[in-house]
Parts: structure tokens; sequence; C-alpha cells
């Protein structure tokens, strides 16, 4: 039996902890949830994001949602706003963009600690002269949530900042790559991470991801697509640009309705359809490209009219899904390394939502479901989510009810095992 004294200070400690823990006390001390590299399983959702009266969020395309898991916590922008909230939803202390910036996109982080937004603010006008659009590119602190710093720049172009999209492509070389767009105005620009500064604007061209080219050097690849017609409908040359110095490097393929992601640190998908495209005659593409723009493999798509969507596992594996198929190709290489439906194994393919470290998240009739992103193998048939976005702490995922894609809410969800 313990002794009378130690007895006592052991049911006052439990008592202080139990008291702590039910006011909230211990937020500032707490240890972080466990971390699993990558998650199999989710709990039920603890909180939402994008939903309500207040969210401007809507689509149902993932690689659109303007949100980015960093740690423990989720940044996203919305109506204009910078948010961070934590596994609940409840916003943490910061971040705010300057007065009269207008946020948008997904953010970024960034290997020093930092999270990447890109804002934009109207430049008043005078008498005869016209208002004008500063593009400002936000580095926040992803502890604090303090705005670190802001390297704006005058567009040679004007609408109104809630029109203008705004997308950091990434980091390569030191360099921030980020594009301001509406559906007929485009440009991007470079961002020196070290000296805070411009180094190069490109009007007429989006740039959509960024690749390494060497130790010290990277390209943006995007399109380019002539003023005032639009990127959706007008046909658009893949271009790369040197990232430092914003000097084109190589035009490409002219495609409609292009999309550029990363599949690895050197290694980009380029999709669209090409000028060949009939309505009884689909001729989507879907390459596989380096960082000087040289076809590393070209990709069987099948008569459609929309290509797969592919999505890099920030690892060594590339996954695509389409409506019918799921396959991956390796990130340095692209050689093929499985693909689903196997109709032999009696295997279907899954509608993929995301894959991050080796795993593949998605869905078939069974439900939710998370593969072997190098082998294509069940890994867990009951992980309780299928999320868009995902990383060691949580998942985020669409809500089932949103009648309008992510203008329904976003569910978080933490990850579990």
């Amino acid at each position: 039996m313990l002794p009378r004294s130690r007895l006592a200070a052991i049911t006052a400690a439990l008592v202080t902890a139990l008291l702590l823990a039910g006011c909230g006390g211990t937020d500032e001390t707490a240890a972080p949830p466990p971390a699993f590299d990558p998650p199999t399983g989710f709990a039920a959702p603890t909180g939402s994001l994008f939903g309500g009266s207040t969210g401007q969020v809507f689509g149902r395309d993932a690689d659109d949602l303007p949100a980015a898991l960093v740690g423990t916590a989720v940044w996203g922008t919305d109506g204009g706003r910078v948010l961070r909230v934590d596994s609940t939803g409840a916003a943490l202390p910061g971040p705010a963009a300057p007065p009269g910036a207008w946020a948008a996109g997904r953010p970024v982080a960034t290997a020093d600690g930092g999270v990447l937004v890109g804002a934009a603010t109207t430049i008043p006008g005078s008498g005869t002269t016209p208002p004008g659009l500063s593009v400002d590119l936000l580095a926040f602190d992803a502890a604090t949530g303090a705005l670190r710093w802001d390297a704006p720049t005058v567009l040679p172009w004007s609408d109104r900042p809630p029109a203008v999209a705004l997308r950091v492509a990434g980091v390569v070389a030191g360099v921030a790559v980020l594009t301001a767009s509406t559906d007929t105005q485009r440009t991007a620009l470079g961002v020196d991470l070290t000296s805070r500064r411009v180094l190069w604007t490109a009007d007429g061209v989006g740039a959509d991801a960024v690749l390494a080219d060497g130790p010290a050097g990277g390209t943006a690849l995007g399109v380019a697509t002539a003023p005032s017609q639009s990127g959706t409908y007008a046909d658009s040359t893949v271009v790369g640009l040197d990232a430092v110095t914003g000097l084109r490097r190589f035009d490409g393929e002219t495609l409609t309705a292009p999309r550029i992601t990363s599949a690895g640190p050197g290694l980009a998908v380029v999709s669209g359809r090409t000028s060949a495209t009939t309505l009884s005659a689909p001729a989507a593409t879907l390459r596989f490209v380096d960082a000087r723009g040289a076809t590393v493999r070209t990709v069987d798509v099948g008569r459609s009219y929309t290509p797969p969507r592919c999505v890099w596992d920030e690892a060594a594996t590339t996954v695509c899904g389409g409506d019918t198929r799921v396959f991956a190709v390796d990130a340095t290489t692209a050689a093929p390394l499985w693909e689903l439906p196997d109709p032999a194994a009696n295997r279907i393919a899954p509608r993929l939502t995301t894959a991050w470290h080796g795993a593949v998240y998605g869905t078939t009739v069974n439900g939710p479901l998370v593969l072997d992103a190098r082998t294509g193998g069940d890994r867990d048939t009951r992980p309780g989510a299928a999320p868009i976005l995902v990383n060691a702490y949580l998942g985020l995922g669409a809500e089932a009810g949103g009648v309008a894609g992510f203008g329904g809410g976003a569910s978080i969800t933490p990850a579990i095992r």
C-alpha cells in the first residue's frame, strides 16, 4: 500500500491535470498528436472549412481547393482572407493579409518554416488614370501565423481583385513562382526568397509547376495564351521559363484546356486536348516531360476528351486516375508500375482522391480504401475516409452533402493510424 502522503500527492496531481484539460489550459504545452507517415486510417470528422453562409469556395476539382495542410494546422484562403485553423476548424492566431489585399489560391509551405500566399490589391486611379492592379507574394510564419514579408509588383493589366485567380506554383532554385490570372489575362512572376524582391515577370504566361534542373537551376512550366483569349477555350502553347531569370527556355506543343502538374522533383505531367479533337473523335493527350521540355513518356489515354488527373505523392510515385482507370508511374523515370482495373485478378479501379508518401487514397463501391503506391495492392480497406489532401496528422475531404463541391464545405479528419 502506498504511504498516505504519496497517495495524496498523486491524487492532487490527477485532479490538477483533469482541471487543466477541462479548461483547455494546456494548449500552449500540449504535445502534438502522433504522426502517421503515411496515414492509413482516419477518425470521424472533427471540424470543417468553407461551408455555411460565409464560405465563398466552390468547385469540384481537388487541385483547385485553396487549402494546405501544414503540420497540425490547415491553411487556406476564402473570400480574400487567409485562414489558419486547427483540427476542429477553430481559428488559430493570425494570419492577416495587409489592408486592402485580397488573398486567393492554395497556400504553399516552404522549407524554412514559412507559408506563401498570393494576394491582389487595387491601385487607386486618379483623374484620367484608371485603377491599376498590384500582386503580392505574402510570406507567413507557419508556427505563429505572423506575416514575415510582402513582395509586391504592379501588373500591366487590371481587374477587380476578387476576379483575379492566384496560384503559387512552388519554389525551386530559391525562387517562388506566382501566377495572377483571369480568364483572358495572365502574368507569371518570380520572387527571390532571400532578397524578397521580384526578379522577373512574364505577361501572357501562367505557370503551373516548377521543376528542378541541376543543383542551382529550375524551370517554371506553364502555358502561354494570346492576349484577350480564354485560357479554357483558346489554344495555348506549353512553355518553360528559367525560374531565376524568367527567360523562355522552350516552347512545346499547342493544346486546348491544358493542365500541367508536378509529377516529381524534375518531372511534370502535361495534358489537354489536341487540335485533332472533334465531337465524334476526341483526342486527349497526356505526357510526362522533364525540366528541358523533353518528353519522357507518352501515355495512351484512348478516345477521351478529359485525360486522367495525376498526383505526385511527394515521394517516389505519381498516380493518375480518370473515370474508369488508375495507374502509377515512377516519379523520376515515368516508368509504369501498375494499373487498375485488373480483370485477371478480379480487381476494379478506385476513384482517385489523392496520394501521399507511398499511399494512394480513393473510393470504390465498397467505400474508402488505401492502396500501396508502388504495387497498387490493397493496403487498408477500411480507412474511414478518402481525403483529397493528406499529411501525417490530418486529412481534408469534401463534405458528402456539398451539392456544389467544396461550396458545401470540406471536412477535417484526424489521422489515427
